[in-house]
């Protein structure tokens, strides 16, 4: 089983920006089983909406010219998109900002191998989306 790399300031960045995600889209999230591999199901009124995965990050928004994710989590939101019918959103919370784009219909990003390194787990290098930061909306009060 992997290990789960989640610090307790993580959870509380995550939990800030979903907050303030779910007043803007006027919506309610539940937090999924881990086999479902994104984060939250958005819910209005009890139906379901939108899936959503949700990240932090320490630097600021355009501190690099792309957002880094795990290509499995891109081809996990298109699973579930195309077996729902709801859209997949990442949320990123940065220091500066907050901004979300759509996933399970993403064209525009350059597929490479990359990850962390500093945890020494070779499974943090994988296949990776290295999506242009331009291309996230900002989330507006």
């Amino acid at each position: 089983m992997r290990l789960i790399y989640e610090k307790p300031e993580d959870i509380v960045a995550e939990r800030t920006a979903l907050d303030k995600a779910c007043e803007v889209w006027k919506c309610v999230a539940e937090k999924l089983p881990m086999k479902y591999e994104l984060d939250y199901l958005l819910l209005r009124e009890g139906k379901g909406v939108a899936w959503l995965e949700i990240k932090s990050r320490t630097n600021t928004r355009l501190a690099y010219p792309t957002y880094m994710i795990s290509l499995g989590k891109i081809m996990a939101a298109r699973r579930l998109s195309e077996g729902s019918q709801l859209p997949s959103f990442l949320l990123i919370q940065w220091s500066d900002a907050c901004g979300y784009i759509r996933i399970d219909s993403l064209l525009d990003f350059r597929t490479a191998v990359g990850g962390r390194t500093d945890r020494g787990d070779e499974q943090d290098i994988e296949p990776v989306a290295m999506i242009p930061v331009g291309e996230f909306a900002l989330l507006q009060d």
